[in-house]
């Protein structure tokens, strides 16, 4: 699907493949722009896989870094070739071992002076109604660490003063770190909604709720699976977010990265006695709750950045909605983040495309076009123009798409019109969007083509399509009738 995005909106591309068939892997890199109709490339280079930083071996990565030659070439590149306000979005094409946790953008943002934004594999941007940019922010990092309450309490701010809607922030975190933030002094009638959830809740949910599944192979064996997801839904109390950002510490269990999370908010642990977390409950964390957005917090003293940015990037590029990365060493304030959600929720074009060497960002070309000042003209189409790119992907299809509007299982526009302005959205509404969302971004990617795939497959995708739209109808009659 990824390639579909750059073919349809013509995106100006860093392209990262790695070639396996080698004696030692090699990472191949070219710059593709649409000049015209068909793909230009500009810029082709090879680049062993230890010039990024990283071993053939098992190991975690850690010392990542963007080849000096690589970010001097595609700066000269972007000088000579593209205008001067063209984005540059960055496709790693999968498998690409480890290149995900590589820090493209703190390299290439400063030298070019472009956004670098990261092309995801699916679609469509979530729908994400409601007059109130809600934030539920979870912290678990080492005890007592002295830098959360000023973060949260600066980003937060932040939050405020950069998104144009009003703000209201969940905040769950660690015993040491909510105490210290009920202790700050409380800012003027002008702040945000605060909602500071108590950790003690949660062992309390533990001991009250259904049991749990511990058959899951996310958590830490020795701990089982952590509270905070219950603790987070419950503490929501049935209302949707419209954002989710986590701030933990990274770690390897063996190849795959993990959050390092305390198994008891209320008793905040040692990283050896620590809960580890995968991608994929991270992800099923932000569609239970609803949110759009999802950001990844790497806090100061985090002892493996490099497995926070590759979780962070692996989630990215198979999530609907804008997925960020921040490090929080060079963004101590969360102005950047903050900027970042307020691109995201404002109108097109209010606010710049995020390009700070702290953060990284999947987004959907989307987002993105209106906040471009010179729009590329469309040589197929007179008076048109693209973002380095055209008409969005459901108004053409390219060859062996079938589009969600065409399956007619795109919908949405019911539960953005009911809940433009409302306050909240009930968390089942957004829960059920989101899976809806999925269940289209899979069947678009892995749809037959027309013609070439044979007919068993096509009434299979239709029936796929059919059965969404049926549950798209059922989710807009429960909300009518709610």
């Amino acid at each position: 699907m990824a390639e579909a995005l750059i073919e349809s909106w013509r995106l100006a591309v860093l392209r990262v493949r790695l070639d396996l068939t080698r004696s030692s892997p090699v990472a191949v890199v070219e710059l593709v722009g649409y000049p015209a109709k068909n793909p230009t490339t500009y810029w082709h280079a090879e680049f062993d896989y230890g010039t990024f930083g990283l071993s053939e071996g098992t190991e975690p990565p850690t010392g990542l870094k963007v080849p000096r030659d690589l970010v001097e070439a595609v700066e000269n590149c972007l000088l000579a070739d593209f205008e001067a306000d063209t984005a540059l979005w960055l496709r790693l094409v999968p498998p690409y071992g480890h290149l995900g946790g590589v820090p493209w953008e703190g390299a290439l943002i400063p030298a070019t002076g472009r956004p670098l934004l990261r092309v995801p594999d699916r679609l469509p941007p979530g729908s994400d109604p409601g007059r109130v940019w809600t934030v539920a922010v979870a912290v678990s990092v080492a005890p007592n660490a002295a830098w959360v309450a000023g973060y949260l309490s600066s980003f937060i701010s932040c939050l405020r003063t950069s998104v144009a809607a009003e703000v209201d922030v969940h905040v769950f975190t660690d015993r040491g770190a909510e105490q210290a933030l009920r202790a700050l002094p409380p800012e003027g009638p002008d702040a945000p909604r605060v909602h500071l959830h108590d950790p003690g809740d949660a062992a309390l949910l533990a001991r009250s709720g259904p049991p749990r599944r511990h058959d899951d192979a996310d958590a830490h064996p020795a701990t089982g699976p952590p509270l905070w997801g219950d603790w987070i839904t419950a503490g929501l109390d049935g209302r949707a977010v419209r954002a989710l950002h986590i701030v933990a510490d990274g770690a390897f269990e063996g190849n795959r990265p993990v959050l390092s999370v305390s198994p008891d908010p209320a008793a905040p642990t040692h990283r050896s006695d620590r809960a580890y977390v995968t991608s994929d409950r991270v992800r099923r964390l932000a569609d239970r709750v609803g949110a759009s957005v999802l950001s990844f917090g790497s806090p100061p003293d985090n002892p493996c950045d490099s497995a926070t940015r590759i979780m962070a990037d692996h989630v990215g590029l198979r999530r609907a909605g804008p997925t960020f990365y921040t490090a929080l060493p060079l963004d101590p304030a969360g102005y950047a983040l903050a900027r970042a959600h307020a691109f995201v929720a404002g109108a097109p074009g209010s606010v710049p495309i995020p390009r700070d060497p702290s953060l990284f960002a999947y987004l959907q070309p989307e987002f993105v076009q209106a906040a471009l000042r010179d729009a590329w003209p469309d040589p197929d189409r007179p008076g048109q123009v693209w973002l380095s790119g055209r008409a969005a992907i459901g108004e053409s299809a390219t060859s062996g798409e079938i589009l969600p509007n065409a399956l007619g299982v795109a919908g949405g526009e019911e539960i953005t019109a009911r809940y433009a302005n409302a306050e909240s959205v009930p968390m089942w509404v957004a829960a059920s969007t989101r899976y809806i969302e999925n269940q289209v971004a899979s069947l678009v990617r892995t749809a037959g083509v027309p013609g070439e795939t044979p007919a068993a497959k096509q009434a299979y995708d239709r029936g796929v399509g059919q059965a969404i739209a049926e549950l798209r109808a059922l989710v807009d009659r429960r909300m009518r009738e709610s």
